[in-house]
């Protein structure tokens, strides 16, 4: 069976009563958390599938409480895919008070960063330091460097990412130079893919403190990195980024060829933040040159672009609220039954009362009765005595 359709027929389990295959889930947790990991790599192919599935293991009360956080981390990085980094940062929480309960010190490393990135993303800067902080600190204490080194070299990136925000790249420099070294110690694919993003972000640095020589040299690093791992959307990232020294260096045609280069690595990617991206690089440098058809070509890509991210933002914003709404809904379900219940139950003892009042009523009118009988006896017997 192909991978592909593995991971249907996975979803498709899960999607039913999950009563059914409770048994043989308990037999075999591993199974459970396998299924989770695989599906954090699917995660960005469809997020809703992936959060009906945390859903339904998180609210199964046969898993354990590591299966469970796991659950939560799928559901925080499926938002997190759809740009709903509030909703993404409700479920990390969630999942950090309840992995408190366990002894297990990488995942709560792993959840103390991705708290810090979503805070980070959504630019709460204070907050997202004192997570990154805690996540360095907890790292540091960890017996094994090796296992625990990719969340400190994240940690000083996404550092790097804040200070560079708040325009202070100098700084920022210094810990995607950190972050670099970290990564030395981590051995996997992942860490090509780190390290073009960080190259990426030193390029964008140097490019405002106009260190033109500098910023190339890491874009083209960056470039080499990605195409290492097959990453198309990093590789336009990066030649967009190149193409924006050459724009500052006043070489309109030679940004143009990067951008262009760019937009056809990226026509199997969708990224809309990267194409609107590309497609204002490209109008601008066209406007330097005073081609006005092109100009005006891609000016209407840009602004169709916009139009599509603000909508996808605001379908994010509606599927969070229509989230809540079903979420709320099922709670009043569940009290309106409760409630039934309940109801239910003081009704029948109110009838068991009512039966019970009646014979006993009943059973004592019996013995008043003979009682009477036996007082009306005893006085005819005085009487003819």
């Amino acid at each position: 069976m192909k991978k592909k359709h593995l991971y249907g027929f996975l979803i498709l389990v899960f999607s039913m009563p999950l009563s059914s295959f409770a048994l043989s889930f308990n037999q075999n947790i591993k199974k459970i958390d396998s299924v989770l990991e695989a599906s954090r790599f699917r995660v960005y192919e469809n997020p809703n599938e992936a959060i009906e599935l945390g859903l339904s293991v998180y609210e199964n009360s046969d898993y354990t409480i590591k299966t469970k956080v796991k659950a939560l981390m799928l559901i925080s990085l499926a938002y997190t895919s759809k740009r709903n980094y509030q909703k993404a940062l409700e479920y990390i929480i969630l999942a950090d008070e309840l992995s408190k309960t366990l002894n297990d010190k990488v995942l709560q490393i792993e959840i103390l960063f991705r708290t810090g990135i979503l805070y980070q993303q959504l630019k709460i800067f204070d907050k997202s330091i004192d997570y990154l902080e805690k996540t360095e600190q907890m790292a540091f204490l960890y017996p094994d460097r090796a296992i625990v080194s990719k969340y400190i070299a994240n940690s000083y990136t996404v550092k790097g990412f804040i200070y560079k925000d708040n325009l202070n790249c100098d700084i920022a420099l210094e810990y995607f130079d950190k972050g670099i070294a970290e990564y030395q110690n981590v051995k996997n694919e992942e860490v090509n893919t780190n390290l073009s993003i960080v190259y990426y972000n030193k390029g964008n640095c140097y490019t405002l403190l106009s260190q033109y020589g500098n910023a190339k040299n890491s874009f083209n690093r960056s470039i080499a990195l990605a195409k290492v791992v097959h990453a198309n959307s990093l590789v336009a990232f990066a030649k967009k980024g190149l193409a924006s020294v050459f724009t500052e260096q006043g070489e309109y045609q030679k940004a143009i060829d990067y951008l262009e280069e760019a937009l056809e690595e990226s026509k199997e990617v969708g990224d809309l933040v990267l194409n609107s991206g590309i497609y204002n690089g490209l109008l601008e440098n066209y406007l330097a040159l005073n081609q006005w058809e092109e100009y005006q070509k891609y000016y209407e890509l840009y602004s169709n672009s916009q139009l599509e991210i603000k909508k996808a933002e605001r379908n994010s914003v509606s599927d969070s609220l229509d989230d809540n709404n079903n979420r709320k809904n099922e709670k009043l379900q569940d009290l309106q039954k409760q409630t039934l219940n309940r109801l239910k139950l003081f009704s029948l003892f109110v009838l068991l009362l009512f039966i019970g009042v009646f014979f006993i009523n009943k059973r004592n009118g019996k013995t008043i009765a003979i009682l009477k009988n036996k007082i009306e006896a005893l006085q005819n017997k005085k009487t003819i005595s």
